[in-house]
């Protein structure tokens, strides 16, 4: 063997063994968190199961009693009919299937975007990883997994836009964002690129002294308004049709929500990955301010993403792929060849992507018993079975964390509160909170007041509280949930 074909042989390995490193973090970012957990991802199953049932979407709320017939629109009803059907096909694995599956299709879209700017495989490799790990807390079965897709796609053929001068490939956005339309309400973060490229052109000529070179020329404004408008004509290709967007403002409109759900929160800063994000945004606005000629459309894009993803950490991506994005952008190596990938290549990396998922699964005794074994040991799945098998009736009293899978387990008993926020509004869940914890007034509350079936967290001090109240006995006690029905009056 010559040396010229030894090196090359080694080049090869070395690329494929960096693109395994990458492709390789989803499974262990997936199965590590036990997405089975995520607390939203019952009602959803049970909101795809009614939609496979009745062949229909819901247009009024049937879950809860405090909400019962109360205008309620699934916005996210192609993902629960999906997220359903992969239950029903793989039992619990199917959630992590189908969330591997999301995160893997990320992980492609978000190296496809970097490897547009950044041509060294390493460097592309390298920022991809930290991109991913700072995003670990969204690794789980929600329908932003599809807007974070979406938006690293439409990332892509912006780009590859705005470089070729090919405007008839903004035409794959209209499918794209019908299609989001009917995944998650979060579209409008796409809305958010496109206005920020529209409006390039217009800033730019105010200030004329605004260069940013001839390699990276702004769309025509009046071109984006008309892919934007085509794009909202595109949205109402769903279901509820025009009336997305009196739920998109309906859903705007819950700030009060911020202060009360954790995902909602801004970065509590306890996890590397939380710092890491912090860290990818101060490296972006270095290279950027390094840069001599700086883009007014990842400008504005960076400074609107840093609002949104600092306000709550659910959407902490929004922020990440961004500053990802122009890390490569103003450091990249545009001179060096951009690598290639081979389907020889392509083939090897997933097929030993494949064989390291199932050594994860192995390695972490991944099963649909061990799995119903976690949930046993989060959710009150004993306690539910108890009332089922006793045939208990309500109306039922629960805590918000709750409310999701009491909707899936006890279908036949509404429940009083979920994390469906359009149903639920901010003073409603921060009365449910004050109640849970015991404080002043927690015995007028008229929800409990008018509920005959309570199954409580036994840590929360309304259950401690209830143990005393002669009104309420106890019918059924574990390590996780305690069960009480009001005595006859």
């Amino acid at each position: 063997m010559t040396d010229s074909s030894s090196s090359s042989l080694e080049e090869q390995f070395r690329k494929c063994a960096l693109l395994i490193a990458v492709y390789a973090i989803p499974p262990f970012l997936i199965i590590a968190a036990v997405n089975v957990l995520d607390p939203d991802m019952w009602w959803h199953l049970r909101t795809g199961q009614w939609i496979v049932q009745h062949r229909a979407v819901p247009h009024s709320d049937s879950f809860s009693w405090t909400g019962m017939g109360k205008p309620w629109a699934a916005y996210s009803w192609l993902f629960e009919v999906l997220i359903y059907g992969f239950l029903t096909r793989f039992g619990l694995i199917g959630i992590l299937i189908f969330t591997y599956g999301l995160v893997l299709a990320i992980t492609a879209a978000l190296h496809s975007l970097i490897r547009k700017f950044e041509h060294r495989l390493a460097q592309s490799v390298g920022l991809t990883a930290l991109a991913l790990v700072a995003m670990t807390r969204t690794c789980s079965p929600r329908p932003w997994l599809f807007t974070i897709l979406f938006f690293c796609i439409e990332l892509n053929i912006l780009v590859s836009v705005r470089r070729s001068r090919n405007f008839k490939r903004l035409l794959w956005l209209l499918p794209l964002f019908a299609l989001w339309g009917n995944l998650h309400i979060q579209f409008v973060y796409g809305f958010c690129v496109l206005g920020a490229a529209a409006i390039e052109e217009p800033v730019m000529r105010l200030f004329r002294h605004w260069n940013i070179g001839d390699t990276d020329k702004p769309f025509p404004a009046r071109l984006m308004v008309l892919t934007i408008i085509g794009c909202v004509l595109a949205l109402a290709a769903n279901p509820y049709h025009i009336q997305i967007y009196w739920i998109l403002a309906e859903t705007m409109s819950l700030g009060g929500l911020y202060g009360l759900v954790s995902e909602l929160q801004a970065l509590p800063f306890r996890s590397f990955p939380d710092w890491l994000v912090l860290f990818l945004v101060a490296a972006a606005a270095f290279m950027a301010g390094r840069a001599q000629r700086v883009s007014p459309f990842w400008l504005l894009l960076f400074v609107g993403s840093a609002v949104v993803s600092f306000r709550g950490n659910r959407d902490v991506w929004f922020v990440v792929v961004v500053a990802v994005t122009i890390f490569a952008r103003y450091s990249g190596d545009h001179a060096s060849q951009r690598f290639q990938l081979t389907s020889r290549l392509r083939v090897v990396v997933l097929v030993t992507v494949a064989l390291l998922l199932a050594l994860s699964v192995s390695a972490y005794h991944i099963s649909n018993p061990e799995l119903q074994k976690i949930i046993g040991k989060s959710y009150p799945s004993a306690a539910a079975a108890f009332v089922e098998e006793r045939q208990l009736s309500g109306p039922l009293y629960n805590h918000f964390n709750w409310g999701g899978y009491l909707i899936w387990r006890l279908p036949s008993l509404p429940v009083s509160m979920d994390g469906r926020s359009n149903i639920h509004y901010p003073d409603r869940v921060r009365q449910n909170f004050d109640v849970w914890y015991g404080k002043p007034g927690w015995s007028l509350d008229q929800e409990l007041l008018a509920s005959n079936l309570v199954i409580a967290n036994r840590d929360f001090a309304l259950t401690q509280l209830l143990r005393l109240d002669p009104q309420f006995e106890i019918v059924f006690e574990d390590e996780i949930a305690v069960v009480f029905v009001r005595k006859r009056r």
